[in-house]
């Protein structure tokens, strides 16, 4: 009778764990191609559809938060900016619980990048009132991602992007940058992503560390 009851779970579980990578495969498709506003809130509401029937699911916590970043950054109205991105630092805060001590190294890196990347998001609604306020908090968020893997590609070309376009009165500027973006880049070049699992930024990256080159050879 127990060996029956075993089979029967691992059965349920088998085929639970089929319909989330399905779910999850559709839901990566749609953020992946999404273009639009629509585009991405539709991507929004799927991964939160994810998100509710699974709620250990950080991957799904992640895409909606992500989804809802890309959305901010088509709104116009600071405010509304601020909604989405308010939306999108709930859902991935909620591991900052107890339930964060079962995730591994590189997830906590993954979702802190996220995090550090809303913050940045907020300085840049309002660059002159939020930067001294926020802009410690995103560099926090940016060292604990690096501290929990420092091979993620990530966290150094959130840290990169910030100082590329921060005055170098603000403590920003390409010099400070280029380095960011240089170990960025060498990172994507040894890393390997999971399936699912965030693999975005080395056309960023490699863009931006052209467009550095040329910033500093006009300088000379």
């Amino acid at each position: 009778m127990k060996i029956k009851f075993i089979l029967l779970l691992l059965l349920s579980f088998s085929f639970s764990q089929n319909r989330y990578e399905k779910a999850m495969g559709k839901g990566l498709e749609m953020f992946n191609n999404s273009e639009s506003r629509e585009d991405y809130i539709k991507s929004s509401n799927f991964f939160y559809r994810i998100y509710q029937a699974k709620k250990d699911s950080w991957l799904a916590s992640y895409y909606y938060s992500f989804s809802n970043i890309r959305i901010s950054m088509m709104e116009k109205e600071s405010f509304v900016k601020d909604e989405y991105l308010d939306k999108a630092l709930n859902i991935v805060s909620e591991f900052d619980s107890v339930a964060v001590l079962s995730l591994d190294s590189l997830a906590k890196s993954e979702i802190y990048t996220l995090k550090a990347m809303i913050y940045s998001a907020k300085i840049m609604i309002d660059p002159m009132t939020r930067g001294r306020e926020l802009g410690p908090v995103s560099a926090d968020m940016i060292q604990q991602a690096i501290n929990y893997f420092n091979g993620n590609p990530r966290p150094y070309l959130i840290n990169g992007q910030m100082k590329f376009y921060t005055p170098a009165a603000f403590g920003g500027g390409i010099d400070k940058a280029m380095p960011m973006i240089e170990k960025s880049i060498n990172n994507f070049d040894n890393f390997t992503a999971q399936t699912f699992w965030p693999d975005w930024g080395r056309e960023e990256a490699e863009k931006m560390y052209k467009q550095g080159k040329i910033k500093l050879e006009s300088k000379k």
